[in-house]
């Protein structure tokens, strides 16, 4: 009897044990967690679903995270890309976003890239888009009363940067949601020599350039500044109708305490950074699981294996001309040994006529990308050179074929064929003969899979994960407050002075 009573009480104490531990672990988090704003608009799904993936990770870090969402994009209004933290939505902003997007999709599938002028146009829709936001600053209330100690904006429109100093969120962390972005490098003074550095956006070049390439290359990188600053002087002159002493947009993002960048630095070509510069690409890939029984089925179809064709949401498939459907149909109706699975949109009603009589093809308005790409039976990956799915590709080792439409695109497909893991069809050199020849080579020539398998490797082997690294320095900025000890002085300089042209100039004059 005695020995039970002994047990007893040795078992409740074991259990009282674990709830204080419990409880002392829950106290910690709730005392070390801070609260955190996403500014994340509605560009397209993937960029929510990048910042929903950051919004998760740091829920489920124990932060208490609001994700706000303008929505710009009318398709996404029910969609937020994350599934653990609180949504805030400002829908109806302005129907300027769609409009602009409207046969936009046509545009870019049909020229080379987007030239200056139509990247000028955007940074006007942005602003009439951010001018209509701040219309509707009495609904940002909510958020202005909820003591935030961080906020992360991405580098696509700095509209967000705005609203988070009109907030009064001093400590910034800044997202690169591609490759280092130049209006990023530029404002942060991280220095980007376009001897080697080639520009993110519309930019064929990879870091081994020629004379002209070179040449070319500065001419798009003093572009992209020029239309950086007459983007941020529009989105500046917004803010300062409510107060006129407010900071140039440009100089709250060069404050930020830290910047992270959506691309694994075992892919990315190799470049300078500053010490803020936090890499975590592939973050928030998880384990893939298993497909349901229709994509199955669908993955066991073809006697040597399956071909993805999936070109995105913001320029899918139909924008391609007639003529480039037919030599995709008459490509695939040649390889009868191979199944192709193309994803196509919802308001697609063209692509499936060019596909009838093709019976080693599937359309499908989704699929589990991340999960299929793990499929043994999956052999190529076609796609647009989106940053998150050349990353999920990457992981799971997939070679590619990348047709890049816009912005960073290019570069992606670069730094893939730069890796050896794939190779670029430029969008006007499609044709029959391009599209099988290069298919053919991705697929027979083993050195592509061989490469994209050390990749893998590389990426998921390094020494801290993307989660730890987004975490661990998220939690640093909460404690510590604004990281001015990492701004780096040639943010701070002009022209003349951080190319030292003044010494020079004086230097001459002396010798002369």
């Amino acid at each position: 009897m005695l020995d039970f009573l002994l047990l007893t009480m040795l078992m409740r104490c074991v259990k009282l044990t674990w709830i204080l531990l419990w409880m002392l672990f829950y106290l910690d988090i709730t005392i070390n967690a801070g609260k955190i704003l996403v500014y994340s608009p509605s560009y397209s799904h993937s960029h929510l679903i990048s910042n929903g993936r950051i919004a998760d990770t740091l829920v489920n870090a124990g932060h208490d995270v609001v994700m706000f969402i303008p929505e710009y994009l009318s398709s996404t209004t029910k969609f937020s890309g994350s599934k653990l933290a609180k949504i805030i939505r400002m829908n109806n902003i302005s129907s300027r976003y769609d409009e602009g997007l409207l046969g936009g999709e046509t545009e870019m599938m049909r020229q080379k890239n987007l030239n200056f002028a139509s990247r000028l146009a955007f940074e006007h829709i942005g602003y009439e888009m951010c001018a209509a936001l701040l219309d509707r600053r009495n609904e940002l209330d909510e958020l202005r009363n909820y003591g935030f100690d961080v906020a992360f904006a991405e580098q696509i429109e700095f509209c967000g940067i705005g609203v988070i100093r009109y907030l009064g969120i001093k400590n910034l962390l800044w997202i690169s949601t591609t490759p280092i972005m130049d209006a990023v490098s530029y404002d942060l003074g991280i220095p980007a020599p376009p001897s080697y550095v080639p520009t993110i956006e519309e930019n064929d070049n990879g870091d081994v350039m020629t004379l002209w390439q070179r040449a070319y290359n500065f001419y798009m990188y003093i572009g992209a500044i020029y239309i950086h600053r007459k983007g941020t002087d529009m989105i500046t002159k917004i803010f300062k109708k409510f107060d006129p002493n407010f900071p140039n947009v440009r100089e709250i993002a060069a404050n930020a305490s830290l910047c992270f960048v959506n691309v694994d630095e075992m892919f990315d070509l190799p470049r300078p950074i500053i010490h803020k510069t936090i890499y975590i690409g592939g973050l928030g890939i998880k384990q893939p699981k298993k497909l349901d029984q229709k994509f199955s089925n669908l993955m066991e179809k073809g006697r040597k294996g399956v071909i993805i064709v999936s070109m995105g949401t913001i320029a899918p498939f139909h924008g391609f001309t007639d003529i480039t459907k037919i030599a995709f149909a008459n490509v695939f109706r040649s390889m009868p040994d191979y199944h192709f699975i193309l994803k196509i949109a919802k308001d697609d009603v063209t692509t499936a006529s060019f596909l009838e009589d093709v019976p080693n093809s599937d359309l499908v308005e989704w699929l589990p990308q991340s999960d299929i790409l793990a499929h043994p039976r999956l052999k190529l990956f076609i796609m647009h050179g989106g940053i998150n799915g050349v990353m999920e590709a990457m992981l799971r080792a997939v070679p590619v074929i990348v047709i890049p439409i816009f912005a960073d695109q290019f570069r992606n497909g670069r730094n893939v064929e730069k890796r050896g893991a794939g190779k670029v069809i430029l969008k006007l050199d499609l044709t029959e003969i391009t599209i099988r020849n290069t298919i053919r080579d991705v697929i027979e020539n083993e050195s592509y899979k061989a490469n994209a398998v050390r990749l893998s490797k590389l990426m998921s082997e390094k020494p801290f994960t993307a989660e730890e690294r987004l975490v661990k320095w998220t939690d640093f900025a909460v404690r510590h407050g604004v990281l001015d000890v990492l701004h780096v002085q040639g943010s701070r300089m002009n022209f003349i002075q951080y190319h030292n042209l003044d010494v020079f100039t004086v230097a001459i004059v002396l010798l002369w």
